[in-house]
């Protein structure tokens, strides 16, 4: 009940007082916040054999020409969008798979007691704010990444914003600031992400979309619109990224995700951690059987008839 209430709150309200509109939503207050980077030394990656390899200080990790089929190599994870459920498993995730963590948050603060769970675990950890939509904002992320972390070896775009309403009801505020968090941050970060990878010849780029990539369901303008064109910006990509030895994937998510979801063919949960497992996954394919699409949802959930 509570959920249902905060999404009506939520909606675009427009009020005309005289020649005058005022066109307002009830909000959560986020500020980006400058996160915590990590207390390890530099990681740096390079094609060559250039560094000292007897240096404790740096870890290398050596890239030659990619073979027709590799072994992904582990490096740096890059998660932009990180929230409590799907985003901290996949940290987590990533983490146990050996992975240096860079995780992106417009408010970073926030993930503090994440980013001291995976450390207590042995993992290296970053945390930066950043705001997805802003391209100054996105070009200085990629860039201290590049500077303290070396080149990223995976990429994960997994911001979704959402406010519900029928079209006509639809205020171009409420539209404009959907799309640019489903769709024009997912553009700006693979773009970044790209040109990144692009010299090393190898790397990952995965967007995160849900049903409304492939359904435009009643009420669901504000994403469905975004989605599709994240799904677009996955196909153009795929095409045009593939030959150059970067694997980029669009992954659907077709249901509710709940952490310890309960059994039972009443309950259609998909397990944040199955999740991130199968997302890992992705980064693990050899290149002569990479997929461009992948669909998860649960055994007992109906295809395409999730909200």
């Amino acid at each position: 009940m509570l959920d249902g209430f905060w999404r009506r709150m939520k909606a675009w309200r427009r009020i005309v007082v005289g020649p005058v509109a005022l066109v307002f939503k009830f909000e959560r207050s986020v500020r980006v916040t400058k996160g915590s980077a990590a207390p390890t030394p530099v990681i740096a990656v390079s094609s060559s054999a250039a560094a000292d390899p007897s240096t404790s200080a740096v870890r290398q990790i050596t890239v030659s020409s990619p073979p027709a089929i590799s072994t992904p190599l582990l490096g740096t994870a890059v998660i932009v969008g990180v929230g409590p459920g799907f985003g901290y498993a996949l940290a987590r995730r990533l983490a146990e798979d050996g992975f240096d963590l860079v995780l992106v948050s417009r408010d970073a603060d926030r993930l503090a007691p994440l980013i001291a769970d995976l450390r207590s675990g042995g993992g290296t950890v970053a945390s930066y704010g950043g705001d997805a939509t802003d391209e100054k904002s996105v070009d200085a992320l990629f860039a201290r990444i590049m500077r303290d972390h070396g080149t990223p070896t995976l990429v994960v775009y997994a911001v979704q914003y959402f406010g519900p309403g029928e079209t006509i009801d639809v205020d171009l505020p409420a539209f404009e600031t959907s799309w640019r968090h489903n769709c024009l941050g997912a553009f700006v970060v693979s773009r970044a992400a790209a040109r990144a990878m692009e010299a090393r010849k190898e790397g990952s780029i995965f967007l995160i979309g849900s049903t409304s990539s492939i359904v435009g369901g009643e009420g669901h303008l504000n994403l469905s619109v975004g989605k599709f064109g994240q799904r677009a910006l996955a196909q153009v990509l795929a095409r045009e990224l593939w030959p150059k030895g970067i694997h980029v994937a669009h992954v659907i998510i077709d249901a509710d995700i709940a952490e310890n979801p309960l059994t039972g063919t009443s309950h259609r949960y998909a397990d944040p951690e199955d999740v991130a497992f199968s997302i890992a996954a992705l980064h693990k394919q050899p290149r002569s059987a990479w997929t461009s699409e992948l669909d998860l949802r649960p055994w007992n959930e109906k295809f395409w008839e999730h909200c």
